[in-house]
């Protein structure tokens, strides 16, 4: 049996910043609150984008409808690279759940901390440390088949 992934080898660099915004958003609430439900809806974001269809990623649908009210040129950049950032991503959010659910908060807002600089870099200076990283490992000759 064969499994069929939605995969589009370009994304829209805009429509992913501001996906990045509203993920800073949230973590920032959770940051805030400790309300741990935000880190529910954050890992549910980023594994269906992931591994199911970006169309039931609530985040995605928002940035999307975002990027069209504004009217924003559609500017296209290589999906690799942000494919691998999302899934370090996803590994810092469960990683930090599961130090949640262990009681080790502090560690917990740690990796949510250094999440929330991460993707506020990305949506305000365009810097995504994990697609750099992506760039790097390219340069080396080292492919990264699967996460």
């Amino acid at each position: 049996m064969t499994q069929i992934k939605y995969r589009t080898p370009n994304v829209d660099e805009n429509q992913t910043r501001i996906h990045a915004a509203l993920v800073v958003l949230l973590m920032s609430a959770y940051l805030l609150s400790g309300n741990t439900l935000i880190m529910y809806i954050l890992i549910y974001d980023f594994f269906v984008r992931i591994y199911v269809t970006p169309l039931l990623s609530p985040l995605y649908l928002i940035s999307t409808n975002i990027v069209s009210l504004i009217g924003l040129k559609q500017k296209l950049i290589d999906a690799s690279a942000k494919e691998f950032a999302s899934h370090v991503g996803l590994t810092i959010l469960f990683i930090a759940i599961c130090t949640e659910l262990l009681n080790y908060t502090s560690i917990a807002f740690t990796l949510v901390l250094f999440l929330t600089v991460w993707k506020l870099f990305e949506a305000t200076k365009d810097v995504c440390f994990a697609c750099k990283f992506y760039e790097q490992l390219k340069r080396k000759n080292i492919e990264v088949i699967s996460l």
